[in-house]
């Protein structure tokens, strides 16, 4: 971004190679103490991209922000799909799984989303920081268990999972918060389509549900095979407002 001198818009960059770093949580704790600052005369204008959960990195204490680095790696190593991901990220983090909306009340919170995750969960894109999660500790640790890592964890993930309420609890007040989905794989696919037709071609849209290695997908369509499903994911039934775009 060019910035005009003495502007008031702060660029922090960080999470390079779509990894958290240093810069990345420099960036989150700014973001943090601007939520818990607001009132409510205030309106909070949140934009959400791929990346966001490596860009808003912020472990629970003790969690460090290495270990946390290490087990996202160890999992994504190990197969884990980006939905599995994203629910240990937001079990373990201040930020995701609506803790940014929570934190920002009670101002006003618009979300504006580009989805990256077939589905468009919202507690899913960006794990989730204004949108509640509809996953528990339960969840996180049956992931763990599925990729062999539940007794090999940090003591101080180990604490955190320890002490998160293992039954529900009530839900939070979302009724602060609007999420926008702007643009997501869907929508583009309509829109493909629609401009394809206007320039006289058959168009057919073979699915918005494809999810895999690039390479094999297309081999697999080539050879008129079906490709592969995407995994089950839960779309929070919240009362947060949700808006998709066209």
């Amino acid at each position: 971004m060019l910035l005009k001198p003495h502007s008031r818009i702060k660029v922090i960059e960080g999470a390079k190679n779509n990894l958290p770093d240093a810069e990345a949580l420099k960036g989150a704790v700014a973001i943090q103490e601007l939520a818990e600052g607001l009132t409510a005369d205030d309106l909070l204008l949140v934009l959400i991209s791929g990346g966001g959960s490596a860009l808003l990195p912020a472990p629970i204490p003790p969690i460090l922000l290495e270990e946390k680095e290490k087990l996202t790696k160890l999992l994504a190593s190990r197969g884990a799909a980006i939905q599995e991901l994203n629910i240990v990220r937001k079990t373990l983090s201040v930020l995701k799984g609506g803790g940014l909306a929570q934190l920002a009340h009670p101002a006003r919170v618009v979300s504006l989303i580009l989805s990256d995750v077939i589905g468009d969960p919202l507690d899913i894109i960006a794990s989730g920081p204004t949108a509640p999660s509809s996953h528990s500790v339960q969840d996180c640790l049956q992931i763990l268990t599925k990729y062999n890592l539940l007794h090999s964890l940090p003591k101080s993930v180990e604490m955190v999972l320890s002490s998160s309420p293992t039954k529900p609890t009530a839900p939070e007040n979302y009724s602060h918060v609007s999420n926008i989905i702007l643009g997501s794989n869907r929508l583009a696919l309509e829109e493909a389509r629609r401009q394809a037709e206007g320039l006289g071609y058959a168009a057919l849209v073979l699915s918005a549900a494809v999810q895999g290695e690039v390479g094999r997908v297309a081999t697999l369509y080539c050879q008129g095979h079906p490709a592969p499903a995407p995994q089950a994911s839960t779309v929070p039934d919240s009362s947060s407002h949700t808006r998709v775009l066209r």
